[in-house]
């Protein structure tokens, strides 16, 4: 399995999962033009995508599903609540940065691709939605996913855990959480990679420019990760089989790359983690998983 993180942050998230078999995306937080354009810079052709999961409606993780999904056909996957939400009712969060009172963008607003009828009508495509929920796991060609509820400022938001069926590799994806249980870190202890928020770092959040409600809403139960909450989160699902450790959705405003990966370094001195640690970047994509070129067919 490759995972590219075509990137992640407040201005857009978007992960693409690949076997020989089978890609799907999870997250479409960019317009359809920059969404294109990463995934064609990792060789994928978006026809070759066949799956679209959505972890919540916020913009940054929505921003071109509709549009893409309608040009592309793919098939959405998400919470009854996140394909009922609508962007008047709906704040977007993200991670601050001063537009709080912004609506999320719900996936049928976005710029929509339209078919021609026999008569000469337009209509717009139909997008092929599933409901999931934390009960069941979906079935894919070659994926089954696992749907954990996570806590964040959304109607109902889901983190994820993803298992290559034809080699039993898991790839975990926790972004937009505002705080930690037991449970919940127990769903990702089993994971060969693992893409955790590491949003803030604290001193920064609280001594930045931020409103004081914003900076609240930031660190408060259904908000983003700290650096330490993060780290603390990574320790306690290490195991000797986890390859690679990604730190996804930092602040541009309230952490940098060295802070948070200094933060993780030393929380996890001593126990053992071997693999990989970098941070993902919001404006360049990256790549973890075999060096091998993966061919799929349309």
């Amino acid at each position: 399995m490759r995972v590219h993180v075509l990137g992640s942050g407040s201005e857009g998230n978007a992960i693409l999962l690949e076997t020989p078999h089978q890609r799907i995306l999870v997250d479409a937080g960019f317009g359809v033009r920059e969404l294109v354009r990463r995934m064609k810079s990792v060789d994928v052709a978006p026809e070759s995508v066949s799956a679209l999961i959505v972890t919540h409606e916020h913009a940054d993780h929505v921003r071109g599903a509709g549009a893409a999904a309608r040009r592309y056909n793919w098939p959405v996957y998400a919470t009854a609540g996140t394909l009922k939400a609508k962007g008047s009712e709906q704040r977007r969060m993200a991670d601050g940065r001063g537009r709080m009172g912004e609506a999320s963008i719900p996936m049928s607003v976005a710029i929509e691709p339209r078919s021609t009828t026999a008569d000469g009508s337009r209509k717009k495509k139909r997008v092929v939605k599933h409901i999931v929920d934390t009960k069941t796991e979906v079935q894919l060609d070659d994926f089954s996913i696992r749907f954990i509820k996570a806590p964040h400022d959304a109607r109902e938001p889901i983190s994820l855990v993803a298992t290559v069926k034809s080699t039993g590799e898991r790839v975990g994806i926790a972004y937009d959480i505002g705080h930690l249980t037991e449970r919940f870190i127990r769903s990702f202890s089993d994971c060969d990679m693992l893409l955790l928020e590491s949003n803030h770092d604290s001193q920064l959040l609280r001594a930045g420019p931020y409103p004081w409600s914003v900076k609240q809403r930031v660190s408060g139960p259904n908000g983003h990760l700290s650096n330490a909450e993060c780290a603390l989160m990574a320790r306690e699902s290490t195991h000797r089989g986890l390859r690679h450790l990604v730190l996804c959705h930092l602040s541009q405003v309230n952490n940098r790359p060295e802070i948070a990966l200094r933060a993780m370094k030393t929380t996890l001195r001593g126990c053992g983690f071997r693999g990989t640690l970098q941070a993902a970047p919001q404006h360049s994509t990256m790549t973890l998983g075999g060096a091998a070129q993966i061919e799929l067919g349309l």
